[in-house]
Parts: structure tokens; sequence; C-alpha cells
């Protein structure tokens, strides 16, 4: 079977597959470059990267300067190629900071979730970097876009779907875990594409 190639904003990667967070030290420099080297696109987990007592007297620089050399080692590691992208959940204390951070070591992308990254384009500024929102419904990603384009004329770069089924923090009831049919990915799909008509928006579906 021959895979297409994955175009996301001004990037293509030969096949289509975006590594997952992990985070907590699994998705970190050797893994994302890993990827990266064969053909996709290598994403850095931004949570859990520091040591534990040294984080419980300054969480935010420990995270912030642990993260820039985990990016700097992937580029080291992929000879300054990418995608390279970082996973940035919005329950983070330090959401801003860790997000200015990796737009600071020039990121290719950056999928957030686990919350509504509404305020991501604010922190991103300027910065050619694609944003990549996890979302768990139609509803969700329309108050992202309509925030995204009133506060900052910006639209999301790609989608990321995420059903009952899928693992990490999901934005799911416990009855529609019990019963994952009723918001299965063809329901979920649905919803995202009348949202993405709505305002014209053509960007993959991951």
């Amino acid at each position: 079977m021959v895979l297409p190639e994955l175009t996301i904003r001004n990037f293509t990667v030969k096949y289509p597959l975006i590594q997952a967070g992990m985070g907590v030290r699994v998705g970190m420099a050797p893994l994302a470059s890993a990827v990266i080297r064969a053909g996709g696109m290598g994403t850095i987990a931004s949570v859990g990267l520091g040591d534990i007592e040294k984080s419980k007297r300054n969480y935010e620089e420990e995270s912030c300067e642990l993260l820039a050399k985990e990016i700097r080692e992937a580029r080291k590691l992929t000879n300054g190629k990418g995608p390279l992208g970082v996973n940035i959940m919005v329950a983070l204390s330090v959401y801003e900071p860790i997000v200015r951070t990796a737009v600071a070591e020039k990121v290719d992308f950056i999928i957030s979730g686990a919350g509504l990254p509404i305020s991501l384009p604010e922190y991103v500024g300027d910065a050619d970097i694609a944003l990549i929102p996890v979302i768990s419904s139609g509803r969700a990603l329309e108050v992202i876009m309509k925030a995204w384009k009133r506060r900052y004329n910006r639209l999301p770069d790609a989608v990321i779907i995420e059903s009952p089924y899928c693992g990490g923090h999901l934005g799911f009831s416990y009855e529609e875990l019990d019963h994952p049919e009723t918001r299965s990915i063809d329901v979920l799909l649905k919803e995202v594409q009348d949202v993405l008509k709505k305002y014209d928006c053509k960007v993959p579906l991951i």
C-alpha cells in the first residue's frame, strides 16, 4: 500500500504520521528525531520533563529550560530537519511560558489539547508555526475557530480529532465513555467537517 504525503501549513512529510506527545519523558528528542528521520512528524511532549525535586522549587524555569534542551537535541539528531513540534496541554499551569519557549526555539508545529487552546495564537504571534488543536467535538472546534478568527484572524492549520477510544486527556462525559459508539470517529468527523465548511477552512483532519 502506498501511503500519501501529508502537507500541513508550509511543510510536507513523506508519510501521514504524527507521533503522539506521550509525556513524562517518553516523547523526547530521541523518539521525535527517529520519527522525523523515518518520514513522519516528530513531537516532543512538554509535560514531565524535569526533575521532580527541582520542579517543586521552580517548575516554570525547569520546564522551559528542559523543553528548549530537548528541542535543540532533536534538531541536532536530525541535522536541523523537521518537521519537529511540541505537544502542550492547555491544562498546564505554565502553558503560556511553555508555548513561548517552543516559539523561541522555532518549532514547526504546536499540538494543543487537554482544554481549549483559545489563547494559543496570541502566544505564538507572527511566528511561522502550524497550530493544531486537539478536539473531541464539533462544538469545541467551533469555539476555538470563532475565537481565533475574531481575536487573531487565524484558523487552525490541521485538526486532530479524538474519540472515546483514544488515550490521553479526553473531553467526554462518563456517559459518553460508557457508550463510545455515540461519539464515534464517524460522528465526530461529520461535526468537524460541518464546522470547517462554515469557516471555509480546508485543512487536514487527523
